[in-house]
């Protein structure tokens, strides 16, 4: 595995006509290729995964399909990409880049046009499983990888542009949905959004020219023992800093994911208006983006180092939501948003900086299994503390323990490397 000495040595490489040379801060020309994916992951995301809540009561009023069943196939959807990362992951290091996610746009075009057609409920149930696909093949990672292939080791400007474009999905495209479910049926919304897919994402992502190539001639350059194409995920396997990586992003996944579901029941508990409760809600996807935002005026130097602090804001926001009320909840909702907007790019920028600089695809799609798949149960861990406990108390502890779980172990992991406590 690459050292902290040998990483500090390793020069980006050029690999697009557009993408910065080795050790060049990208130009805004030379961006275009990180604007272009923030659109498209803004359409990816707001029309695979954050919309869907927007049809659960219109879909079960039209065809009488109960919400434990409609929330279950999305849940498969979930658990499709969990189990396809890995997979997608070993693919894109083999594999041009703009095959996987033009497939992955054409995927979720047809399944959402499927899923518009929904001729039966075991017919609904299997469409989820390209949705899944779909995910799994444009969300978030597949871009990472372009990314980090086109700008070398210049790469963390053009994540902090993607993500934060993509911050706004959820702002757009639930109050787009909502509009048009009203106006024009929930079929017709979704045979919309297989239009974004089919027509702007899919043509955007196959002009993708960032290929295998330059990993092979990346690795040429690299120091014999950096990691070949065969046993990476071996290796990988036996590194106490990969475990500590997952282990913290797992915890952070699974908060995500309690919040998601459970934060409206858990602040009507708390006794807040329904008005305040809306407001609490709103100021999560904001405070994600100002993190990000503030994340751009960081030196890039060693930018896996903020995890610290970053987690540190986190469990205060955190334990202010399980103390607080009224008012402090949404102090609670600002410091969990900007901690976990950046922590959506330290996501993208852990293998590289702390594992190796090659195969990213394959170590990002071998770190993403256990997260994908704890924030696909976690609601319904959620639900069983709910239950055991008889209120939402027991769950914001544990959440308060999971960041403070995230926070030593990525601090373990910035140690083992020789980040933690140096200039």
């Amino acid at each position: 595995m690459t050292t902290s000495a040998s990483r500090s040595t390793q020069q980006g490489h050029r690999t697009d006509s557009g993408a910065a040379g080795p050790g060049t801060p990208p130009s805004p020309r030379s961006l275009r290729l990180a604007w272009m994916l923030g659109l498209t992951e803004t359409i990816s995301w707001g029309t695979l995964y954050f919309t869907f809540t927007v049809f659960l009561q219109p879909m079960s009023d039209t065809l009488g399909y109960g919400k434990p069943f409609l929330a279950g196939a999305y849940s498969l959807g979930l658990l499709v990409w969990a189990l396809c990362s890995f997979a997608v992951g070993w693919l894109l290091d083999r594999v041009q880049a703009r095959y996987v996610m033009g497939t992955g746009s054409v995927l979720a075009g047809l399944g959402l046009l499927l899923w518009a057609w929904s001729p039966s409920p075991t017919f609904f149930l299997l469409t989820w499983i390209p949705l899944g696909l779909a995910m799994a093949t444009t969300l978030y990672e597949p871009a990472f990888l372009v990314l980090r292939k086109a700008y070398g080791d210049q790469y963390q400007k053009s994540i902090v542009i993607v993500t934060l474009l993509a911050g706004f999905a959820s702002t757009i495209f639930i109050p787009l949905a909502q509009w048009l479910v009203l106006h024009v049926g929930w079929r017709a919304t979704l045979v919309g959004f297989a239009a974004l897919n089919l027509f702007v994402c899919a043509p955007l992502h196959a002009r993708l020219r960032v290929g295998i190539q330059q990993d092979a001639s990346a690795a040429s350059a690299a120091p014999a023992r950096e990691d070949g194409n065969r046993g990476v995920a071996a290796r990988a396997l036996r590194e106490p800093v990969f475990w500590c990586v997952c282990l913290a992003f797992t915890a952070l996944a699974m908060i995500a994911s309690l919040l998601g579901a459970h934060l409206i029941p858990m602040l009507t508990e708390k006794g807040l208006p329904v008005g305040e409760q809306l407001i609490v809600a709103a100021l999560i996807g904001p405070a994600q983006v100002l993190g990000r935002l503030a994340t751009m005026r960081l030196p890039a130097r060693q930018p896996v180092r903020i995890a610290v602090p970053v987690y540190a804001v986190m469990a205060v926001g955190l334990l202010t939501l399980a103390l607080g009320y009224g008012k402090w909840l949404m102090l609670a909702a600002v410091l969990y948003g900007c901690a976990n907007g950046i922590n959506t790019m330290l996501r993208a920028m852990a293998m590289p900086e702390l594992i190796s600089r090659h195969h990213y695809a394959t170590l990002n799609g071998l770190m993403m299994t256990p997260v994908l798949l704890m924030q696909a149960i976690a609601p319904w861990l959620g639900a069983l503390l709910w239950r055991a406990a008889g209120g939402y108390w027991l769950m914001l502890w544990a959440m308060v323990a999971l960041a403070l779980c995230a926070l030593v172990s990525f601090g373990y992991a910035l140690r083992r490397r020789g980040m933690l406590g140096h200039a």
